[in-house]
């Protein structure tokens, strides 16, 4: 098994914590969504084709919204996305934390400074998709998607800079 499968291996294990309970957080079967989603992007990267984790944003979700009951009401909506959105921040946290304990000092503190600054650009984006939106309902729904979109794709790029760091 190659680094890279054990670091995988590793990733799913940490993600098996009690924490499922806490509201709006990932259940089994939208972890198993994830996990499906994530493992067919990596086997058909190993295959040649050139796919990206990012492609996987609304697996869980959307199975949510589809089989929960009020999953397509707006409040329904927003909690599916959140409930998916807290499985790509648990992945975000996973390889901030492997990238510190790979990373040199500096690029770390670099990561560290960026991390910051992201983190206050994807509050103040998704805090205006939910102010656009005024008193209306689709506010909720808006946020909701703003911060699965912007999270996903921040916990997608912290992977693709692991694999690289892992080469």
């Amino acid at each position: 098994m190659n680094v890279k499968m054990i670091a995988i291996a590793g990733f799913f294990a940490a993600l098996t914590t009690p924490v499922l309970a806490q509201d709006n957080q990932f259940t089994t079967a939208d972890e198993i969504q994830m996990q499906n989603c994530w493992e067919a992007v990596t086997d058909l990267n190993m295959q040649g084709e050139e796919h990206s984790l990012s492609e996987c944003i609304g697996a869980a979700s959307n199975v949510c919204m589809e089989e929960e009951e009020g999953g397509m009401t707006t409040v329904g909506m927003a909690s599916c996305i959140m409930r998916e959105n807290s499985w790509w921040d648990s992945i975000l946290n996973i390889n901030y934390q492997n990238l510190k304990q790979i990373l040199e000092p500096k690029q770390f503190e670099d990561l560290r400074d960026a991390q910051r600054k992201w983190i206050a650009y994807r509050d103040a984006s998704c805090a205006f998709h939910y102010n656009y939106w005024g008193n209306g309902t689709m506010r909720s729904t808006a946020f909701a998607g703003c911060m699965l979109d912007t999270t996903a794709r921040r916990a997608s790029e912290l992977s693709n800079i692991l694999d690289m760091s892992m080469l």
